[in-house]
């Protein structure tokens, strides 16, 4: 009888211990499952949103200059075809807003955009000694633009807070020409100048890449090149006239720019 007795008691206390050894490694495995966090949601995009940008542009500026008759054949104004047809191209800074719209559908992303900048983009050459047979001319020649508009679709695919799309549409832009072809001090009076400016309506293709901070937030970065067409002019001499000239500047731009975006 004392060995059932004694053998329940060490049997007993042998379960309480196994008991207490087990009871806090059940409820830290329970609270590590606590600790771990459960990761981030991913957001819609879904919905209106504005933003604001600034960046850099590239302005490729190719010219055209024609000489007509007075002027006289090659090679006699073959240095005046060459740098009234050289290329004015420079760099700028822009700034300016978005407005546009999502819509998602599983991963894809579907909408619309509008925007405007200013552009810090103009630039100007003079070229003081051209000959002219025995003589010498000066050739002075700007060109600026100052803003930029586009408004197209916008299509991309959605890695939870990562955006990558691309986009195209219409571009709008003012194009500020003007060269002056000038034989003064010899002959004031002997001065070819004129000015054209207008605004065009051209295309834009390009691509970005989109981060979300928060639901609302995001970040990100853009290229597009935009091709806004030409402006083109005729002039005379001052003096009489009777050696006309047809310039002409066509433009194109490389954008990059970085936004700040909030979606409501």
């Amino acid at each position: 009888m004392k060995r059932i007795i004694c053998t329940l008691i060490l049997g007993f206390c042998f379960a309480a211990a196994a008991t207490v050894h087990a009871g806090p490694e059940a409820i830290s495995d329970k609270e590590m499952k606590q600790v771990v966090p459960a990761p981030p949601e991913c957001p819609n995009w879904s919905g209106f949103y504005v933003g604001g940008f600034g960046g850099y542009v590239r302005s490729n500026v190719g010219r055209d200059l024609a000489l007509f008759e007075g002027w006289g054949s090659p090679p006699l104004t073959t240095p005046a075809l060459t740098e009234g047809s050289r290329n004015l191209d420079f760099d700028g800074g822009e700034a300016g807003g978005l407005i546009g719209y999502n819509f998602q559908i599983n991963h894809w992303v579907l909408g619309v955009e509008g925007s405007a900048a200013y552009l810090w983009a103009r630039d100007s050459r003079v070229v003081p000694d051209v000959p002219y047979g025995p003589i010498t001319f000066q050739m002075s020649s700007s060109f600026k633009t100052n803003y930029l508009a586009t408004f197209g679709p916008r299509i991309g695919y959605a890695f939870c807070r990562w955006l990558p799309y691309v986009t195209g549409g219409l571009a709008v832009a003012n194009l500020d020409y003007t060269q002056v072809i000038a034989f003064a001090p010899a002959d004031p009076s002997d001065v070819e100048a004129g000015r054209a400016e207008k605004t065009n309506a051209g295309w834009f293709v390009g691509g970005g890449l989109q981060y979300a901070l928060t639901n609302h937030w995001s970040i990100r970065a853009d290229y597009k090149y935009a091709d806004l067409g030409d402006v083109a002019f005729r002039d005379d001499f001052g003096n009489g006239g009777g050696a006309p000239a047809f310039q002409r500047a066509k433009l194109t731009e490389h954008n990059a720019t970085v936004a700040i975006i909030f979606g409501f």
